[in-house]
């Protein structure tokens, strides 16, 4: 939520320019532009007590829906804050945040309705969304905006009342408070103009560094004519980049610098010389190598100074510690005790898988002096083909496994086992109205606990090319809203592929991305919040978001988990399970220091700007060779491309990747302690951990849940000893 900072003082035109009826406003008053005539389907799709009628959606349904739900929260807020202002009787907790709560449900349940049409519905809704996202994001800050709104709560928060109310209203004052005070509404009104200002100033250079990368991105495309230069690379892939798609063999190939085809080249291609150019493009997108116009280098420079004036202003000693202050780690000195800790285990084993991947590759190569040093745009291709060696070697063949794994296979164990977990069950709905589904291919599942629904789980399973996202992501549809008796809503999204007649089969890495993504689907679910606004992952740390979807994952590492999701689709056996774990553990944990520590880099980069303001190049310099053997090239300039922490919501937080899977492997190795086979013990802590992680998460600090858990603080010893373990 840290883009509120900078939506004090106005909308900036990257915001405006999406709808030209959008709410303006400044610190005085309300201005409220005449919004588009109601389209006929509109109270179908966006009606929050029922599930969304996604037949009924459309551009023109879901333009008109949106505008007015934006501006009805707006100024039915006003007027509620106005109403209370006025009233002679003195405000109590229900009367401030009970309107506001029946305002967030329809809202929110609108913006995830959108969110997940652009997901199903690529070419008609994707750019509506990109549109719609920031638009809702201005209006959903409104009311940590309004120093009148702030006043209120404030005179709720005496030592009187707060020994009345009970750990979720607390928390939920708590919250108005924070972000009312980053927003200033504190402050006098000539400190308020001054923060406006320069937070004004701030969403400026933010905006300008996205739209450079943007720019970067789409003035690129290099067409490759060397017909050797494709020679390694797998025939579908060729097939994606050839401009002649009936002949991918042959080129030429069209590259641009989207994320997929960078990591791609980098991976596939044997033509050490474009993967050098392709490592180049990617890395100089926006630096000093562009021309004048189009550098980041100047942005950088003012986005670091403009949020070190903003954290004096704030009277905090860096912008670093605002940012945390609202963390689960909650101080910089405790991510930086992570970063090292990890770091420094980890950092001899990288070492020593970067001399072993440099011998491969002299010894694999037909130019082998070329790789006495292995350069930064060589360690993905050469790791991935001594990642096939390793698979060859320990006779591990990807299809054998795969058709131990069939996906209806695979659900119903993990409905089972979530069940033997956590004590809830997923039960098909076959005759549920047709309206209520995007496509003839989602199945609906009613969530239960002790015989009483508690939510409803969505699932679109199969791959449709150029309408749907590739991405296997768990999404919130609907927030539960206990006051009005309003229940969870789950999305489940993959991308399998599917041939009729025959098992749906998964590979190892799209298990992986199932049990996360369901990790997310049991928060959205299992929470038991008493308030709309903190229900399944809403007000969860950033640091936090992932914990119980990483946690989730940690059981694919256990071999019980077979007896639930594996059966080969002939012989119905269960893999073995010395199989499963040579192909899960010793070729999944190839060189994962690289990975882990690269993360680490950013992580650190990121805290080093944002707590010494540290010039973006010396920052670069002082830390690479800290975290890896790689020569750092002299024209890879990746802060001028590191959108998550200067024009996205991660400045001072890109830790929290990291932190996630650390406090997930922690408490998953509760349930080793008390004997991963002893299946009553198993099932009593997982009750346990429902009640506290899931039941109440956003509702109470993850800090303070972890302590309630573990009876201590965060140990790194689980995590960097499961990064280290040789198998």
């Amino acid at each position: 939520m840290l883009h509120l900072l900078a939506k004090r003082a106005c909308i900036t035109n990257r915001q405006t320019l999406y709808f030209s009826k959008s709410i303006v406003r400044n610190s005085s008053y309300l201005v409220i532009p005449e919004l588009p005539p109601p389209v006929e389907g509109i109270d179908a799709v966006f009606h929050s007590e029922t599930l969304p009628s996604f037949e009924h959606a459309t551009p023109q349904v879901v333009v008109s829906g949106g505008l007015r739900l934006c501006s009805e929260f707006d100024t039915t807020i006003q007027q509620h804050v106005e109403k209370l202002a006025n009233d002679t009787s003195k405000p109590t907790f229900e009367s401030i945040f009970n309107p506001i709560e029946d305002l967030n449900v329809p809202f929110e349940t609108g913006h995830y309705t959108i969110r997940q049409l652009a997901l199903v519905k690529q070419r008609t809704f994707a750019k509506l969304f990109s549109k719609f996202d920031s638009h809702f994001s201005i209006h959903r800050e409104y009311r940590f905006q309004d120093p009148a709104l702030f006043n209120l709560v404030q005179n709720l928060n005496t030592d009187e009342n707060r020994r009345k109310l009970k750990d979720w209203q607390q928390t939920l004052i708590n919250v108005y408070l924070y972000y009312g005070k980053l927003n200033g509404c504190h402050l006098n009104n000539e400190n308020l103009d001054q923060m406006q200002l320069l937070n004004g100033k701030l969403s400026q250079y933010q905006y300008s560094f996205a739209q450079k990368l943007l720019y970067a991105n789409k003035t690129f495309t290099h067409l490759e004519l060397d017909p050797f230069a494709f020679d390694d690379v797998p025939y579908h892939i060729k097939q994606q980049f050839a401009v002649d798609k009936a002949k991918p063999d042959s080129g030429p190939w069209k590259l641009d610098l989207s994320d997929r085809t960078f990591h791609i080249i980098m991976s596939y291609c044997g033509n050490r010389s474009l993967r050098k150019l392709m490592f180049e493009a990617y890395y100089g997108r926006a630096s000093p190598s562009s021309t004048r116009l189009n550098r980041n280098v100047d942005n950088i420079v003012e986005i670091t100074r403009k949020r070190k004036s903003l954290a004096k202003f704030l009277g905090y000693s860096c912008f670093a510690d605002i940012v945390l202050q609202s963390k689960m780690a909650r101080k910089k000195e405790t991510v930086q005790e992570f970063i090292e800790t990890t770091r420094s285990k980890l950092k001899p084993i990288h070492d020593e898988d970067i001399r072993q991947l440099t011998a491969y590759a002299q010894e694999k190569s037909n130019k082998p002096k070329e790789y006495e040093q292995l350069q930064a745009w060589d360690v993905a291709y050469w790791r991935h083909k001594q990642c096939r060696d390793l698979y060859s070697s320990l006779k591990i063949d990807p299809l054998q496994i795969s058709r131990h794994f069939s996906y209806e296979h695979v659900l119903q164990g993990l409905f089972n086992f979530v069940e033997f977990l956590f004590g809830v069950k997923f039960e098909l709905e076959n005759n549920f109205d047709e309206q209520y589904k995007w496509h003839t291919d989602v199945q609906v599942y009613r969530c239960t606990e002790n015989g009483t629904t508690i939510g409803h789980l969505l699932i679109d399973a199969f791959a449709r090319p150029n309408e749907k996202s590739e991405l296997c992501i768990g999404t919130a549809g609907r927030d539960l809203c206990q006051r009005h008796n309003i229940l969870p809503i789950a999305y489940l999204n993959m991308s399998l592929p599917r041939i009729e007649g025959t098992a749906t089969l998964m590979a190892l890495s799209q298990l992986k991305e199932m049990f996360f993504a369901f990790g997310r689907v049991l928060q959205v679910l299992l929470t038991r919040s008493s308030n709309h606004e903190l229900s399944g992952i809403r007000n969860l740390e950033a640091d936090a978001l992932d914990i119980v979807p990483n946690f989730f994952l940690q059981w694919l590492r256990d071999p019980n988990i077979l007896s639930y999701i594996s059966q080969n689709v002939e012989t119905k056996q269960i893999l073995d399970s010395s199989v499963y774990h040579r192909a899960l553990n010793q070729v999944d944990h190839h060189m994962i220091s690289h990975d882990i520590l690269r993360q680490l880099y950013l992580s650190a980069f990121d805290l080093e700007i944002h707590t010494n303001a540290t010039n973006y190049y010396d920052a670069m310099n002082k830390l690479w060779s800290l975290f890896t053997p790689i020569p750092l090239h002299n024209r890879d300039f990746h802060p001028c491309s590191f959108e998550q922490i200067y024009s996205e919501q991660l400045a001072s937080a890109y830790y929290s990747h990291k932190w996630s899977e650390m406090i997930a492997c922690d408490l998953f190795n509760a349930f080793k302690e008390i004997g991963i086979n002893d299946k009553e013990k198993i099932s009593a802590l997982g009750k346990r951990f429902r009640e506290t992680i899931l039941a109440r998460g956003g509702t109470i600090s993850m800090r303070e849940l972890f302590r309630e858990f573990r009876s201590r603080d965060p140990s790194y010893e689980y995590y960097i000893q499961q990064l280290t373990t040789k198998f």
